[in-house]
């Protein structure tokens, strides 16, 4: 699908929208203090490429600052040490007592969290900075990450907290009031290299995994030097389809489960352009199924990928297709009594020329695949793991990290390094074909660890190609530039006599 190349050195800024940093759930006011490498800065004054303090006690670099007008209500969440104002949204790590779980702790959006409830955040590996920035060591301070914030004071004593099996110490402080007040006004977020976090003088923020998507797919345009007006990007609805929203190029925000029939649509009417579509686990696997098998057998020439994170965020965290049975998140009131689906094995049963599965927090990763696969002649899914702070509380970034595990040892794995060929070399050859696709199926299998990459690919012929035998004037240009209106539709009518 690649076209040619604009006339100047494109760069990531030149795929951002006018709009893009109006995407930023989880934000906080402008005057929040965040702790840096140089000590205490607003959020507002933060540019990429400084060095902040992450969740993990060490400083990381900031790729993305984000801000936006935020004329809503937002919430002031007091501890006794200070306060911080935040979005509805924003999660916050909490312990509470519960009569059938008893003493536990989870991620709760600010609007959830409870007086009494006491916000947990594990200690800083060194603690110097509190001295240095605070003057004090009982000093304020919270810690933003993907996977949610908390606001805290250091208690003169840290208490261990066994998280799966893992004994690992918090900081705990109770919450003193939860306030909703009217704002207007800016809103700011960050992105942190790696770690996803920072840690902030009273509260915090964390980052969804729509934005490692966002930003693999920008630097996947860039990479390939396309030309934004030759580029159009399709999304369905859920928390996956504002993202046209924020790439400069075509968009088109579509209903619920229809993305791909309506980028079918526009890729037929202008071959020249690049058709990139967007879906979720529940809008391409569960409403759009359908559409899903359908546009894997057509094998049109075009990129579709999911934002896979096993609920359905935008209505409050039910199951979605993916999730196993018997697993339960914290949104669900009881387990899932349903199997959950395979995306791969579905795709190579449909048809599917390109398969590939990518993890939303290595964007640098991810950008390799989707380049791969809008490089790829034919349809090419990009099936993409995702954290949801907000309510998937069973795969999160430490769960994918192994933080839980003896070892410590990611949860996924890369196929390409372990010398996974996914590749069909002689299309002519049904016994290979099968054997790449049944390899593709197995691997897709695997739970503990998860292969990433490539499963499979195979240069077929395309539903295009088959249509400019049958209409041959397609092959000198593409159906906008043809009149339709003014021709000869003699020959048409004495067929039909």
């Amino acid at each position: 699908m690649s076209v040619e190349a604009p006339a100047k050195k494109l760069t990531l800024k030149d795929y951002k929208s006018d709009l893009h940093n109006d995407w930023c759930p989880g934000c906080v006011s402008p005057d929040t203090k965040i702790v840096t490498a140089k000590g205490l800065q607003r959020i507002s004054q933060l540019v990429v490429g400084d060095v902040v303090l992450a969740h993990d006690g060490e400083y990381h670099r900031i790729t993305e600052v984000m801000s936006h007008q935020h004329d809503a209500p937002m919430h002031r969440l007091t501890v006794s040490v200070g306060e911080v104002v935040l979005t509805p949204d924003h999660p916050v790590y909490v312990r509470r007592d519960d009569h059938e779980r008893g003493r536990f702790q989870e991620w709760v959006r600010a609007d959830s969290v409870k007086i009494g409830d006491e916000v947990a955040v594990p200690p800083s590996r060194d603690q110097a900075w509190l001295v240095d920035v605070f003057g004090r060591l009982d000093a304020a301070f919270t810690v933003t990450s993907n996977e949610g914030s908390v606001a805290v004071k250091t208690p003169p004593k840290v208490r261990p907290i066994d998280d799966e099996g893992a004994a690992v110490e918090y900081a705990l402080y109770a919450v003193l009031a939860n306030e909703v007040i009217e704002y207007s006004g800016m809103v700011h977020n960050l992105e942190v290299e790696e770690a996803h976090s920072y840690v902030t003088e009273a509260a915090t923020l964390h980052n969804c995994g729509d934005f490692g998507i966002l930003t693999g797919i920008q630097m996947a345009l860039a990479q390939m030097q396309l030309d934004p007006d030759k580029v159009a990007v399709f999304s369905g609805i859920g928390c996956s389809g504002k993202t046209p929203h924020y790439i400069h190029a075509y968009g088109f925000h579509t209903l619920h489960g229809r993305v791909l029939p309506v980028a079918t649509g526009a890729r037929l009417a202008n071959s020249g352009v690049t058709v990139i579509a967007l879906g979720g686990d529940g809008d391409g696997y569960g409403i759009g199924a359908g559409y899903f098998v359908n546009s894997g057998r057509r094998n049109l020439d075009m990129a579709y990928l999911v934002h896979n994170n096993n609920v359905y965020g935008l209505t409050k965290g039910q199951a979605s297709p993916t999730l196993s049975k018997g697993k339960k998140t914290k949104s669900m009131p009881e387990q899932a009594i349903q199997d959950g689906i395979n995306p791969i094995a579905m795709a190579v049963a449909a048809g599917y020329t390109f398969i590939a599965r990518g993890y939303a927090l290595d964007p640098k990763h991810l950008a390799g695949i989707i380049v791969r696969a809008i490089e790829h002649k034919g349809a090419a899914l990009v099936d993409v793991l995702q954290t949801c702070p907000t309510y998937n509380d069973l795969y999160t970034k430490e769960w994918y990290d192994g933080a839980d595990l003896p070892d410590k040892k990611s949860r996924l794995y890369k196929l390409e390094e372990t010398g996974f060929d996914p590749v069909v070399h002689d299309i002519s050859d049904e016994q290979e074909i099968v054997a790449k696709k049944a390899a593709a199926v197995v691997r897709s299998y695997e739970k503990e660890p998860i292969p990433i990459g490539v499963y499979y690919q195979a240069e077929l012929p395309t539903y295009e190609d088959a249509l400019m035998q049958r209409i041959p004037s397609l092959a000198e240009k593409p159906l906008i530039d043809i009149d339709v209106f003014n021709r000869d539709v003699t020959k048409l009518l004495e067929a039909m006599r």
